[in-house]
């Protein structure tokens, strides 16, 4: 089921900034929100733009792990004010939690359990079918994970890493699942693969699926809906197929596509430099 008449986000009048120790980019005014009004429709949407824009902040005004100065943020109509106490409150916490969960970039674990076990627990203290092992076996395919289920994540490489937290979001069963950088320590083929299959997962399931990642011809080709973002105006939001055009994407990031595909390339190598591949 696509689901492109629901709205699953909608940002109303919203202002943010960091104090600047704290931006994405310090002192760049890119990262400040200023009244922003846009709708996201419920699916899987990639987010683009240029680094510093506020890709990263925008995900996390979305999944309620920052609030507005001003202004609301409605998931799925309900306002993330209601889990401001959420890093206090257990009970709040879980609540955030099954509506929205959020892969940060570069996350990082240790664990006494191993990724088996692990992958068990989260299954079940998630909102889907505690009966049904055959999710988790389909994920453990998906995401080459057979390897993974008997080391610690500690033990695992960053490319493993990566694949065993898709697999985390996806069993605890939130409706909507928000992911920063989530693949770029894998694979080209690893990230075809994975992307193809959360695409299908979002068109047969009731989950949506908000996402960065700095390639450009990955974001284009797996995502219902883009949101580009663009300096000095609001991002714009559309089915892929309009929004991504030569024409928008040269204009929002003020260089050509070549170039634009080589910049991709260089920040993925930057992100990788200090972690292993798998």
């Amino acid at each position: 089921m696509q689901q492109h008449e629901t709205t699953a986000v909608e940002f109303n009048q919203v202002s943010f900034f960091y104090p600047d120790e704290e931006t994405e980019s310090p002192g760049d005014p890119a990262n400040v929100f200023t009244d922003l009004t846009v709708r996201v429709p419920a699916g899987m949407t990639a987010l683009i733009g240029e680094n510093g824009i506020g890709k990263s902040t925008f995900l996390l005004l979305a999944g309620a792990r920052l609030m507005p100065m001003s202004g609301s943020v409605q998931l799925f109509g309900r306002d993330t004010r209601e889990f401001a106490d959420a890093p206090m409150d257990p009970s709040l916490e879980e609540s955030r939690n099954m509506l929205v969960s959020f892969i940060y970039q570069n996350m990082e674990f240790e664990a006494d359990e191993t990724t088996g076990e692990l992958l068990e627990a989260v299954h079940a203290m998630g909102t889907l079918d505690k009966q049904d092992d055959a999710f988790l076996q389909e994920l453990v395919d998906v995401l080459e994970l057979h390897e993974a289920r008997g080391k610690r994540l500690q033990e695992l490489s960053k490319g493993q890493l990566q694949r065993a937290i898709i697999a985390f979001s996806l069993l605890y069963g939130s409706r909507v699942v928000m992911m920063d950088e989530p693949v770029f320590a894998l694979e080209e083929p690893q990230k075809e693969r994975v992307f193809e299959y959360l695409l299908a997962y979002c068109r047969t399931t009731e989950t949506s699926i908000m996402y960065s990642a700095h390639n450009l011809e990955l974001s284009k080709k797996y995502s219902d809906h883009t949101i580009l973002f663009r300096k000095d105006t609001v991002p714009l939001v559309g089915p892929t197929s309009e929004v991504c055009t030569r024409d928008n994407i040269e204009h929002a990031y003020q260089a050509p596509m070549d170039t634009l595909y080589r910049r991709d390339n260089l920040y993925r190598q930057m992100l990788l430099s200090s972690t292993q591949t798998s």
